[in-house]
């Protein structure tokens, strides 16, 4: 016996009515293969996520209020009814656990996981009295952890048991974890970016988690923050709490706006520092609004704000676009009549004829492409010749003044330069790759994005940085990133959690794609014949770099032609520093 299950749930959904709000399709469109090693390669598929940030008590959860099992009800109506109430997190999963027999109801583990499916391929088929099987079609895997991952659209069998409790059917038997449709998971599910810091704990790096809306969202937040990044993340990413801090109870209370957080005798080891880091750390992973208190082993700490160091968190750049134009190199003016002087540096980059630039956090150095290779411009002081290789890519510089190169035709040659000019070839992890049009160093110096050609196919990654101190030495397995396919062209990193690349397809057109790191991926609107293409501090502030010369920004809908005369568009790394 085998039931379309797609028919059956829409009657139900139509019966509650206002009961069960729909809302717009979860957009899924990235993959990650999360495998640490020396010699990992492109992944081929992977983690996505996608959602609005996870809101404090003035936007709850949306009201959802699945239907309780009916009297006399057959299997098949108690499995469906069980299946749409464990999208219901409310009070423990109470009203899905009211499906199940009671010596089952503990046991059941809703928190496992949660199977992401679009709703429309279950089918059911009934072996017998007491087991039934549900085939779905997974898009998408949620863990304990709160990571989003997608995996193959392959039909998945799921058993279920059915024992006679009072003369009513009831689920003895079931997977852990939770099996939700994509557009219901959208409504119940929120994501929000917990922090680590950098190395050096001078930047907040953000890792995107998934979790249920609701008040137990602070307590899951803490606990991801607690447990450590994410694994792609691990090694090149540092926390501040000590090793064994947990909470004292698995319950955040949250009093008016305050997050009131008790942790373990662990936390004793501590110093001051260290505290008012951990705070922050909490604090910025928390949502908008609510505010942290620390106790440790519920005694008061009195943790005042770093008074030096504060870390930063979401890098900006300087909002005006920096270009070569003629023989002047520096900010462009709102009015797009004039350029502005960087003192030091616009003069030498300027007569070395580049064709890229990076300028680094702070302004006062820069990474430059020539004809020549690539060299390093430092205010005040003469341009150093780093890199003549042929054929290199635009540079990238770090926070630690580190210049990264590598030839567009050789993407396992990828040298790091430091700042007194001593090169370190630095293993790759992407063996396949036969070309690399893009590598962006992100503006907390932690991670990377690399727009790489695997013969005829194209793949976008992120990875993360390994470092020794300042210096860089080695890269994180990647991390498959959504790109618009055809021939890749320039990447560039927006804010700390959105990336963009650039490709032309096979009929000619350039297509951008916008990638939230752990979210939607979203096809934009592309300017015609772009070559490059470098984001500012949001996505409507993208630009782009056409053949004929001219700089490209976003209005409305679509893109405007600013100016002409353009022969360069700078990539920025950050103001501080």
């Amino acid at each position: 016996m085998c039931l379309e299950w797609a028919e059956i749930s829409m009657t139900d959904r139509r019966a509650r009515g206002s009961l069960w709000r729909v809302a717009p399709a979860l957009l899924v469109a990235v993959s990650l293969a999360v495998g640490l090693g020396g010699c990992t390669g492109i992944p081929r598929d992977g983690v996505v996520h996608a959602g609005n940030d996870i809101a404090p008590d003035d936007n709850p959860a949306p009201v959802f209020l699945p239907a309780l099992p009916q009297k006399d009800a057959p299997t098949e109506a108690i499995l469906r009814g069980f299946i749409d109430a464990s999208s219901s997190p409310e009070s423990n999963y109470d009203i899905a656990r009211q499906f199940l027999a009671p010596a089952f109801q503990s046991s059941w583990d809703p928190t496992s996981g949660v199977t992401v499916d679009n709703g429309s391929g279950r089918t059911l088929t009934v072996i017998d009295e007491a087991t039934t099987l549900v085939a779905v079609t997974p898009i998408a895997e949620v863990d304990q952890s709160g990571e989003y991952r997608e995996v193959d659209a392959s039909p998945v069998p799921l058993r279920y048991e059915f024992a006679q409790i009072g003369g009513q059917w009831r689920i003895s038997a079931a997977p852990d974890g939770t099996v939700i449709d994509e557009n219901t998971f959208n409504e119940v599910f929120s994501a929000q970016p917990v922090y680590f810091y950098d190395p050096g704990f001078r930047f907040l790096v953000p890792d995107l988690r998934w979790f249920p809306r609701g008040a137990s969202a602070p307590t899951k937040l803490v606990n991801a923050v607690l447990n450590g990044p994410s694994a792609w993340l691990t090694g090149a990413v540092a926390t501040a709490f000590p090793q064994g801090s947990e909470l004292t109870a698995d319950a955040v209370q949250v009093v008016g706006r305050q997050a009131m957080v008790d942790l373990n005798s662990e936390a004793l080891n501590a110093d001051r520092q260290t505290l008012q880091r951990m705070k922050a750390q909490l604090a910025a992973s928390l949502p908008t609004g609510l505010t942290v208190e620390i106790t440790i082993d519920q005694n008061s700490q009195a943790i005042t704000a770093l008074e030096s160091g504060a870390p930063l968190v979401d890098p900006r750049v300087d909002a005006r676009a920096l270009v070569l134009r003629g023989d002047e190199f520096g900010f462009l003016a709102a009015t797009g009549q004039s350029v502005t002087l960087l003192d030091g540096l616009s003069e030498p980059i300027a007569q070395l004829a580049p064709t890229a630039v990076t300028l680094a956090s702070g302004q006062g150095s820069a990474a430059v492409l020539t004809s020549d290779g690539v060299y390093v411009v430092r205010a005040g002081d003469e341009p150093e010749l780093l890199d003549a290789r042929a054929g290199l890519l635009a540079p990238s510089i770090d926070n630690d003044r580190f210049v990264w190169s590598v030839p567009a035709d050789d993407p396992s040659a990828l040298v790091v330069y430091s700042p007194t000019g001593e090169a370190t070839l630095l293993p790759t992890p992407w063996p396949e790759a036969t070309s690399i049009a893009a590598l962006k160093v992100s503006r907390d110096g932690s991670r990377l994005i690399a727009l790489l050609g695997t013969g005829s196919e194209t793949r976008f990654v992120i990875a993360s940085i390994i470092r020794t101190g300042a210096a860089p030495t080695g890269i994180g397995a990647p991390v498959l990133l959504a790109s618009g396919g055809g021939v890749g062209r320039d990447a560039t990193w927006i804010n700390e959690l959105t990336v963009a690349s650039l490709s032309t397809l096979p009929s000619g057109e350039a297509r951008v794609v916008a990638q939230q790191i752990g979210g939607v991926s979203t096809i934009l609107e592309s300017p015609v014949s772009s070559r490059f293409i470098v984001g500012s501090n949001s996505v409507r502030d993208l630009r782009a770099l056409t053949d004929s010369g001219s700089l490209a920004v976003q209005r409305g809908a679509g893109w405007q032609a600013r100016i002409g005369g353009v022969t360069l568009l700078a990539t920025q790394q950050g103001l501080g520093g």
